[in-house]
């Protein structure tokens, strides 16, 4: 009787011990986002995707890609999304140095002087923007479940070549480069 209760009695305690354990949450290796507000300097608003590929723990690689609303404008990018404090959990922070170029036109304002009228006329052209620069960009990621999240990315940098730069005395093409977007993703 003694060796049944104690039998009883180590069952018990180690169901219990065993119903306390926690799964560990799962988190995919693959990241696609929508970005339904994108902006980059010079005027240019869109929309955006990306995909992110986790590669460890502390390691993402991700191409984002905008397209513009309010130009024919075409933005891709290459991050290499560092998390200083893993890629898993409820927030998660990165920093990613990114490589970004883009193509397109834009509708640029000018303006001339009627001496009719002592005022100014204005008009518009389009204009080629195309750019290739180094941005560091900045990523706050909220996980509302395991899979689904919100996010805010914001990154400055500079172009190394911009057809639309007028650098007045030189003859360089560098520009100031920055971007913001918010971000929906879904992890799998």
């Amino acid at each position: 009787m003694k060796k049944l209760l104690f039998a009883f009695a180590v069952l018990c305690v180690t169901s219990h011990v065993h119903a306390q354990e926690k799964e560990p949450i799962r988190y995919g290796k693959n990241i696609i986002t929508f970005n339904p507000i994108h902006l980059i300097a010079s005027d240019f608003v869109g929309v955006g995707f990306s995909y992110e590929r986790i590669v460890n723990e502390y390691l993402g690689i991700n191409t984002p890609v905008m397209i513009g609303m309010n130009n024919n404008y075409v933005n891709v990018g290459v991050e290499a999304k560092l998390y200083p404090a893993k890629n898993t959990g409820a927030v998660r922070y990165a920093i990613a140095p990114t490589l970004m170029a883009g193509i397109g036109t834009s509708n640029t304002e000018f303006y001339t002087l009627n001496p009719q009228t002592g005022g100014y006329d204005y008009y518009y052209q389009k204009e080629n923007s195309n750019h290739f620069g180094f941005l560091l960009n900045q990523t706050v990621n909220i996980t509302i479940t395991n899979q689904f999240f919100l996010g805010l990315d914001g990154g400055l940098g500079l172009n190394y070549y911009d057809q639309k730069a007028k650098n007045e005395g030189n003859r360089n093409n560098l520009s100031f480069l920055a971007q913001l977007h918010a971000s929906i993703g879904l992890r799998f």
